[in-house]
């Protein structure tokens, strides 16, 4: 069984829950970054393009985001996406023939689904499974082509089960995350309290801005931020760590997230899919605050409602880090909440579903 595993550098969490399935199913499967400049200059132009929106205008986009997510609006959406993106994907598959194709993106979706539909007759099948990185929906995920959805929730899944086609298979899952999220074994005894601070693979949401803040709390703290790929931001981090007289300790890239937020005791975050995911599996409270309009904003909202998280909203992050911090039975509280959102198995699980598929039997 060949698998070809469709992410896209948009941040780091559709590529992280691409190598979480890629790491189960090992040498058959490839992970294929259907955004970058090697696949087609168009694709590359437009995630550039998504980020410089995010950047200069995040209120544009989250109108085009509410926009696409009618349902007139959404099929124009998907029918624009799929044919801008289709010449790419077909490159793809005449060269690399999957059995099965995952998407973990929108972008690659739209283009696989078209294939689909125009090769209903050709012997070059594969299986089509879709893996959403958020906690909503939205119409721009939604084609009759995809053979299987896999999502984070059983309120998405009776959601979704509403809007599909009969014979398409609908699974609650959860988001993947990697192997190492299902035996955490969290540090109780600590000299000092920690603050783990993240923004994603980009190190999005005014990271310098929330140290500053944290200043201004009494009480000792060590902190960790995780900046991503963000070179100018770590340099100017660095700087900054001269004026803060918390022990703060800043890096990059790195792969230890789960080691991270196993010795953590608060996260502030804005709240992407995948790191929302890897901190229910920790059982690790979260801050939320600077969501991408959208998708983020409807995250942040599912953890709120969960009691897993708080949002900074008006207040100053360290009157809210405070707060917390001075409130044991709330911040316990909070880590079980977590703990119940937690689906630490989620990629063996979608794994063991694609691999018992009827194509496959």
């Amino acid at each position: 069984m060949k698998v070809l595993i469709l992410s896209a550098s948009i941040g780091s969490g559709h590529t992280k829950a691409a190598q979480a399935l890629q790491k189960i199913l090992g040498d058959d499967a490839q992970i294929v970054d259907f955004m970058s400049r090697e696949i087609s200059a168009l694709n590359w132009l437009t995630k550039k393009f998504y980020l410089t929106a995010l950047k200069l205008i995040p209120d544009l986009y989250d109108r085009m985001y509410k926009f696409a997510d009618g349902q007139k609006a959404g099929v124009t959406t998907r029918f624009i996406v799929s044919i801008l993106m289709y010449l790419p994907l077909a490159r793809l598959l005449k060269k690399i023939r999957p059995d099965v194709v995952i998407c973990t993106h929108p972008f690659p979706e739209a283009a696989a689904s078209l294939w689909k539909f125009l090769h209903a007759k050709s012997s070059r099948k594969f299986l089509l499974a879709t893996v959403m990185t958020d906690y909503s929906l939205h119409e721009i995920w939604l084609y009759d082509e995809v053979d299987a959805y896999f999502v984070a929730t059983d309120e998405m899944r009776r959601e979704l089960s509403e809007q599909c086609r009969t014979g398409q298979k609908i699974f609650a899952t959860g988001i993947p995350i990697g192997e190492e999220f299902c035996a955490v074994k969290r540090q109780s005894e600590k000299l000092s309290t920690t603050i783990l601070i993240m923004g994603g693979g980009l190190g999005l949401g005014s990271i310098e801005d929330t140290l500053i803040e944290l200043n201004k709390i009494a009480r000792p703290l060590k902190i960790i931020i995780v900046a991503g790929q963000n070179e100018t931001l770590i340099s100017r981090l660095k700087r900054l760590r001269e004026k803060i007289y918390h022990e703060v300790e800043i890096l990059g890239y790195t792969s230890d997230i789960c080691g991270l937020m196993s010795t953590a005791d608060l996260l502030i975050t804005k709240p992407g899919g995948l790191t929302m995911t890897e901190a229910f599996a920790t059982g690790l409270p979260l801050i939320l605050h600077a969501p991408i309009p959208g998708p983020e904003a409807l995250n942040a909202t599912f953890a709120i409602s969960h009691g897993a998280a708080v949002s900074v909203g008006e207040e100053k992050i360290s009157t809210v880090v405070t707060e917390l911090l001075n409130d044991s039975a709330r911040l316990e509280k909070m880590k079980h909440c977590a703990e119940k959102l937690s689906k630490p198995s989620a990629a063996r699980e979608i794994v063991n579903h694609i691999k018992s598929h009827e194509k496959f039997n």
